[in-house]
C-alpha cells in the first residue's frame, strides 16, 4: 500500500504519524473502505494522509483520541474549516463551514426545524416519494436500486426542505438541481474538492458547466426567497420557510446568501448521503435473509397491513438496529475532521497547529477493541446494549454532530418499511458490493442491482 520508502510504524521525518504515500493515497478515491483497511493494518490507529495544496490529514481510530476530539474546545478544534473542500459543493457561509460564535448562531436558527416532533410533519412526504418510486420498479428485471434511492431523498428535501408544489417553476428548479448533482456525483466531481481542479473553460468544461447551473439555481432561490417574504410565509411548515421567519438574539434574519448556502447544504448532504445509507441497509438485508426475515416479521406485526405512519416509527427497533449496524460497517462518510488551531496534546501524541485530525468512522466502527466479532453484521448487538457514542458516530460527534441526523433516521425508517411492506426484492447472482464514492457519499457499486421477485 505505501511505497518501501515509508516506515511501516511510528512517526514520519515530519514528526506526524506515518502513512501511504501519494500513488497509494488516490485509493483513497477509488475504493475507499478497502484503502482505509489497508492503512489500519500497515500502520495501526494513527496514519497521516497528505495530498499537495491540502493539509495534512491525521486519521485515528483511538477511542481516547475521539472522546478528546469530540469535547475538546471548538475553539481550538475547528470542524468548519476541515469541512472547508466541501465549499465548492454546498457555499461556505452555511452552518457546515462555521466555526465559533457563528456556528452557535446559525445552529440554534436551524434546530427547530429538525427537533424530534417535526419529523411527523414529513412523514407523508417521505411516504408518498417512497410509494410514487416503488410504483415504478420493474417485476422481474434486474435494475440498480441507489438511483432511486437518491430519487426518493431527493424528492423528499425538495417537498420538505423548499416545501416546492408541481409547476413550471418547481419542475425547472428540480431539473437544475439534478443536473448540477450529477456532476458534482460524477468522478470528476470528487476532484473538485481540490481548487485546482475548479478550472472555468467554459460552459462545456465540467467546472464551468457547475459554475452556470449554479448561477441559474442562486437565481431562483433569490426570487423564492423574496417571493416568500413578501407574500403570506406565515401558515407554511417547509423547512425554507421556518428559516425565512428564524431571527438570532438580535431579531436579525437570515440574509439571502446564508439561506442559499444552507438550502444546498440541506440539498446536497441531506439526500446523497441518505440514500446511499439507504442503498447498503437494502444490500446488507438481501444478503442475510434472516435478518430480511426478521424485519418483515416485525413490520408485519407492527403495521398489520397498514401503511406506515408517525406512530409506528418509534415501535421498529429491529429494523433501526439494521440500519445502525449497517451505518457501522458502512458508513457513507468515512471520517471527521477537526482543524487544529494551535498545537494539541491528543491521547498522548503531540500535533502540530495548521493540520486536521481526523476521527476515523469507518475504522473505528470496525475497531476490534470495541466491537465483538467486528467484521459480522449483527444488529442484535444494537438492541442488547447502549453503544458507546465514541465507538459508533455514524453523525459524527460533539458540538457538530449532523443537525439532520434525526431527519436522516426517521426518512429511512418511512422508506425502507414501505419498501418491505409492498415489494420482495431478491440479490443478483454474482453480484459483489465495493464502495464508490457519489458525490460526498459512499454508496455501493454499480448502483446495487436487484431484482423485484413479486409485488406483496
Amino acid at each position: 500500500m505505501a511505497s518501501a520508502a515509508e516506515p511501516l510504524s511510528g512517526m514520519h521525518a515530519s514528526g506526524l504519524p506515518a502513512g501511504p504515500g501519494l500513488i497509494a493515497t488516490f485509493g483513497f478515491l477509488r475504493d475507499p473502505y478497502r484503502f482505509l483497511d489497508e492503512c489500519a493494518r500497515r500502520y495501526g490507529d494513527w496514519f497521516t494522509i497528505r495530498v499537495p495544496s491540502v493539509v495534512p490529514f491525521v486519521f485515528t481510530r483511538d477511542p481516547i483520541a475521539i472522546r478528546e476530539i469530540f469535547l475538546g474546545d471548538p475553539e481550538q478544534f475547528h470542524a468548519g474549516k476541515a469541512n472547508r473542500p466541501l465549499g465548492a459543493f454546498m457555499g461556505e457561509r452555511s452552518v457546515l463551514f462555521l466555526d465559533g460564535a457563528a456556528h452557535l448562531r446559525e445552529r440554534r436558527l436551524l434546530l427547530p426545524a429538525f427537533g424530534g416532533e417535526r419529523m411527523k410533519s414529513y412523514a407523508l412526504a417521505m411516504r408518498s416519494a417512497a410509494d410514487d418510486a416503488i410504483a415504478r420498479w420493474p417485476v422481474g428485471e434486474l435494475f440498480p436500486i441507489h438511483p432511486w434511492m437518491r430519487s426518493i431523498t431527493f424528492d423528499v428535501i425538495v417537498r420538505t426542505v423548499l416545501g416546492l408544489e408541481d409547476g413550471p417553476k418547481a419542475m425547472r428548479l428540480r431539473e437544475l438541481i439534478r443536473r448540477l448533482f450529477e456532476i458534482y456525483a460524477s468522478p470528476l466531481g470528487a476532484m473538485f474538492a481540490l481548487s485546482a481542479f475548479r478550472i472555468d473553460l467554459g460552459r462545456w468544461s465540467p467546472w464551468g458547466r457547475a459554475v452556470r447551473l449554479y448561477r441559474e439555481i442562486e437565481s431562483l432561490f433569490y426570487a423564492e426567497f423574496e417571493r416568500r417574504r413578501n407574500g403570506d410565509n406565515a401558515a407554511r411548515e417547509d423547512i425554507l420557510s421556518m428559516l425565512l421567519r428564524a431571527r438570532d438574539e438580535s431579531d436579525a434574519p437570515m440574509s439571502n446568501e446564508v439561506l442559499r448556502d444552507e438550502m444546498f447544504t440541506l440539498l446536497l448532504a441531506g439526500h446523497e448521503t441518505t440514500a446511499a445509507s439507504m442503498a447498503w441497509v437494502i444490500h446488507r438485508l438481501l444478503s442475510r435473509p434472516d435478518v430480511m426475515e426478521s424485519a418483515r416479521a416485525e413490520n408485519a406485526r407492527i403495521l398489520n397491513g397498514a401503511p406506515v405512519e408517525p406512530e409506528h416509527v418509534g415501535s421498529l427497533k429491529y429494523l433501526e438496529a439494521v440500519i445502525n449496524e449497517t451505518m457501522r460497517l458502512n458508513p457513507v462518510v468515512p471520517n471527521a475532521g477537526r482543524h487544529l488551531e494551535a498545537p494539541a496534546h491528543i491521547a498522548g501524541r503531540s500535533l502540530p497547529a495548521g493540520v486536521v485530525i481526523a476521527p476515523c468512522i469507518y475504522l473505528t466502527h470496525r475497531h476490534p477493541d470495541l466491537w465483538s466479532g467486528p467484521d459480522r453484521f449483527k444488529p442484535e448487538r444494537f438492541l442488547d446494549s447502549r453503544i458507546s457514542p465514541y465507538a459508533f458516530f455514524p453523525f459524527g460527534g460533539g458540538v457538530r454532530r449532523c443537525i439532520g441526523a434525526a431527519f436522516a433516521s426517521y426518512q429511512m425508517k418511512i422508506v425502507l418499511t414501505q419498501i418491505l411492506s409492498r415489494v420482495e426484492l431478491a440479490p443478483v447472482s454474482g453480484y459483489h458490493a465495493r464502495s464508490v464514492r457519489r458525490s460526498i457519499a459512499l454508496a455501493p457499486s454499480d448502483g446495487l442491482p436487484v431484482i423485484v421477485a413479486r409485488r406483496l
